[in-house]
């Protein structure tokens, strides 16, 4: 039985940033991965989804200067097989090359299923069908100890529970489609059906969002959200509010007919995203008395389960912040201090900013304007409407749009919201001011690269 200092079940993100330190650090490291190294986002998820953003910035950057430099039929179309071809040039080496780094490293990696069935022990299975299923085949293929184990499992899409469940697309096939579909239903008003819609809809796909009730992008600013949707649907995008969908059945044709409680649509895909759900089934965790769900693992502010030497991180562990690439990277970085007796405090998360990237793109962080709402003697929140702003002046957006809340006492800008199709660059210096703790008036000693997103901060 191979015996290893830590053994880390899942190789994503959060995974690279533990296991090299910690084999640098002269402990011996083993890797179990079941399917792609590198995890969700290089392989299937937000990397490959910027590429194919891309495409869609580029097309509508040139279709809002048309009269003001280009001409209409400048307006090029986006060739759906080429635009994949490219993303596969990035995606189809990320595993391989997360392997080889491991080999260089000397960091023993398995391919396969790994199960818990002690504290310290890890079965790792060859499986049939996926590890998800209750009825799950599997051959052994190794068993191996460590010291302590992390869990890393990440999430995957939460398909609904209706007739015809298996016609399901998930945001995984979508952004491995060989050829768009001509019409798409995407279910589910959150920020993975915004920004694939977007895509598609970019892409020349005729593009309907379906939602359950009406309030869209739930946990972003809901004034913003709704100027989003105004936005999307002048760019094409259908939304319907308020429809349950209740079936989905093939057609003779290989269309489909999506039936909810007050319509029927056909049309040649549904694209389900209505959220994730964390990845923690046949793991093992019940039997050692793991608290975990679909939510995710429960872990202490040291990342710690019940079992104290075993951990968690990344997307499969139920918290309040973000699950995002780099809040995985930051836990990995941590446990690796804790692990290596460099610290002993538990984690501080810092704000961390979200975004939908459509476009425009919509991004917050820090306090809300929901929360500012609710606290009128705490925080005090600004409006700003900069679509002539000359940053946004010049590229002719069609919409620039900002939230402002300042802390009462102390004058801090303490949370951001913007839509407009800069807000990547505008989010990320928000969120240094934010961080750091930078009143209103040091904004304006600060003197950036001008004209730019940096150089408009002193007007905030």
């Amino acid at each position: 039985m191979a015996e290893y200092d830590v053994a880390i079940l899942g190789a994503g993100p959060a995974c690279l940033s533990l296991a090299f330190d910690l084999k640098a650090a002269g402990k011996t490291v083993a890797v179990v991965e079941e399917n792609l190294f590198g995890g969700t986002c290089p392989n299937a998820g937000c990397d490959p989804k910027k590429i194919l953003f891309a495409a869609e910035q580029a097309r509508q950057q040139v279709a809002q200067l048309v009269g003001k430099g280009f001409a209409a039929d400048a307006v090029p179309a986006v060739s759906w097989p080429e635009l994949m071809a490219f993303k596969k040039t990035y995606t189809d080496p990320v595993s391989p090359e997360r392997i080889a780094g491991f080999d260089a490293s000397g960091i023993k990696h398995f391919h396969g299923h790994g199960r818990l069935i002690s504290n310290h022990e890890i079965v790792v299975s060859a499986t049939f069908g996926t590890s998800k299923d209750e009825n799950i085949a599997e051959k052994p293929l190794q068993k191996l100890t460590a010291k302590q184990i992390i869990l890393a499992t990440g999430q995957r899409a939460r398909l609904l529970d209706i007739p015809g469940k298996e016609h399901f697309l998930t945001s995984t096939d979508f952004l491995a489609l060989e050829t768009l579909p001509e019409k798409m239903i995407f279910l589910g008003a959150g920020y993975i059906s915004f920004e694939l819609a977007a895509i598609a809809n970019a892409c020349g796909a005729k593009v309907t969002i379906l939602h359950h009730n009406d309030t869209p992008l739930r946990g972003f600013d809901s004034d913003l959200a709704q100027h989003l949707v105004t936005e999307l649907e002048k760019s094409g995008i259908t939304f319907v509010f308020n429809e349950d969908i209740q079936s989905l059945t093939k057609q003779e044709n290989k269309n489909l007919r999506v039936t909810t409680n007050k319509s029927v649509y056909e049309t040649n895909a549904v694209i389900c995203a209505t959220g994730r759900m964390a990845n923690v089934e046949n793991l093992g965790l019940e039997e050692l008395g793991i608290d975990a769900s679909s939510r995710g693992i429960s872990v202490d502010e040291r990342l710690q389960t019940s079992q104290k030497n075993i951990f968690a991180m990344g997307d499969c562990i139920a918290k309040k912040e973000p699950k995002m690439t780099p809040v995985a990277g930051f836990e990995g970085r941590y446990l690796s201090q804790f692990l290596l007796g460099k610290t002993k405090a538990a984690i501080r998360y810092p704000k961390v900013p979200t975004s939908v990237f459509t476009l425009p793109t919509l991004a917050q962080v820090g306090v809300t304007s929901s929360e500012a709402k609710e606290n009128p003697d705490m925080y005090t929140t600004e409006w700003f409407d900069m679509h002539e702003w000359y940053n946004y002046f010049r590229t002719n957006d069609p919409v620039a749009l900002a939230k402002i809340i300042y802390a009462k006492d102390s004058g801090e800008i303490v949370g951001a919201a913007t839509l407009n199709q800069k807000a990547d660059e505008w989010i990320n210096l928000m969120t240094f001011v934010i961080n750091l703790g930078i009143k209103k008036e040091q904004l304006q000693n600060i003197i950036m690269a001008y004209p730019s997103v940096g150089s408009d901060l002193q007007y905030y």
